[in-house]
């Protein structure tokens, strides 16, 4: 495979990443510190600036070498250190242009299924909400700690990656309708309008959340739940693209058709949703499209955004709680503090919390270091992942909460996690599940 340069870019078969954004790293390290592989590992290879290197040369030789192919798979996609870099370093972009090459590296079993996991059962909510359903019934039969007893006798390779999708399950209910939430809940036809995304993993494991956001946002505004689909997220950042694009165009057929607001709690669909233009510039659409999706992007709300904006009209009308008060930490999503730039309205939720006295607030050292969820990362480099974890989970002890709060499920399913193994007595709460702690009325 031989390299050509074309109009800036470097042509590497998939690999198309400008020279002029790789040489935008000067190397000063200051990323370090704000990244979770570095940090549990030590290694250089496994820092920002080593995987932009490891880019530049495969760039350079013309292929990308299995040793390079691991460091950057390794990488959490976290964004901390694009947070971090002085320089403005668009790692994101980086990083997404070795995404189609090391997807292509799977194997032809595992590849398949993760497209059909993201074409086919992704998309398809009725055919979630059964997997819900059955994940339910298995958990209630006690039949998740069959796993684990076989490996305790067999441990074979995929009994062990069987054990870790337990791990990283949360622990099911049963699902309740939100169009006959909303439907409930939209007393007033005065107020102003917005759509609810309600997300695929998110409504499905944990549609609490989605109910606590639907009862929260129903007090100022009149909901509605239009047609939609997956966001396309887990698939492009998978390396599916193609997939993503397709997901994408879709939603933005769905949502021309209403008006308002786009609200979101998943703050990773959150962060897809609103880089749709970004995604379609780099696919082969016409400009009209692009256009389209640039009017969406500008829609797309975090539950955070919105909630912590009626909050003003709320000033002085909700009286001071006597309840005994819980100490409250917070988590912040790196899809929704380093991809969304979103940090001052959640802490703008809960220090309104904090003042009417529902809660007590305590910080949280690092809280935005990367919990070590990442989509599916937790699955496929399980390892790194629960390293990753530990460090958060030793902050988390560290501040005493009795309940930490974040917007991501995947946190939401890494702290529990954590939770979990650690034996500690601390709630995870979604911030739309704080945030119904105190319904305020207009």
């Amino acid at each position: 495979m031989s390299s050509t340069e074309h109009d800036g870019l470097i042509d590497l078969s998939s690999l198309k990443v400008s020279k002029d954004l790789l040489s935008s790293c000067i190397h000063c390290g200051l990323c370090l510190p704000a990244c979770p592989t570095y940090l549990v590992s030590g290694l250089e290879s496994q820092s920002p600036r080593g995987r932009i290197l490891a880019v530049a040369k495969s760039a350079e030789a013309g292929s990308l070498s299995d040793r390079a192919a691991q460091h950057l798979s390794a990488c959490l996609g976290c964004l901390g250190c694009q947070t971090a870099c002085p320089s403005g370093v668009h790692y994101e972009e980086i990083l997404e242009s070795v995404r189609p090459q090391l997807a292509a590296r799977r194997t032809p079993l595992l590849a398949a299924l993760m497209r059909f996991a993201f074409a086919q059962v992704l998309p398809n909510y009725w055919l979630l909400r059964l997997l819900g359903y059955l994940l339910y019934f298995v958990q209630i039969l006690g039949l998740t700690k069959v796993p684990y007893l076989i490996r305790s006798v067999f441990p074979h390779p995929f009994i062990a990656k069987l054990c870790d999708f337990v791990t990283f399950t949360p622990a099911m209910r049963l699902h309740r309708s939100l169009a006959s939430e909303i439907e409930r809940k939209n007393i007033s036809k005065n107020t102003s309008v917005i759509q609810f995304f309600r997300g695929c993993v998110m409504d499905v494991f944990y549609n609490h959340v989605n109910l606590d956001a639907v009862r929260v946002l129903a007090a100022s505004h009149n909901l509605q739940l239009p047609k939609q689909t997956c966001c396309g997220a887990l698939a492009h950042h998978a390396g599916d693209s193609d997939l993503a694009v397709k997901l994408a165009i879709a939603n933005i057929e769905f949502f021309e058709k209403t008006s308002g607001e786009i609200v979101v709690t998943s703050a990773g669909c959150g962060a897809m949703l609103k880089s749709y233009e970004h995604l379609l510039q780099g696919a082969a659409v016409d400009k009209h499209l692009v256009e389209r999706a640039r009017l969406f992007a500008g829609r797309v709300r975090d539950f955070s955004e919105v909630y912590a904006a009626s909050l003003n009209d709320c000033a002085g009308k909700d009286s001071q709680s006597s309840a005994p008060r819980k100490k409250v930490a917070y988590h912040a999503a790196c899809h929704l503090a380093h991809a969304q730039g979103v940090r001052s309205e959640p802490e703008a939720i809960l220090d309104y919390l904090s003042k009417i006295g529902l809660i007590e607030r305590v910080e949280l050292e690092n809280n935005e270091h990367c919990c070590g969820s990442a989509g599916i990362y937790n699955l496929i480099n399980t390892e790194t992942s629960l390293a990753v974890l530990d460090a958060k989970m030793d902050c988390l002890e560290k501040c005493g909460a009795d309940v930490v709060v974040t917007a991501n499920p995947g946190c939401l399913l890494q702290l529990e996690a954590g939770v979990k193994a650690r034996k500690q007595n601390v709630k995870v709460m979604h911030l739309a599940e704080a945030a119904a702690l105190k319904n305020c009325q207009s």
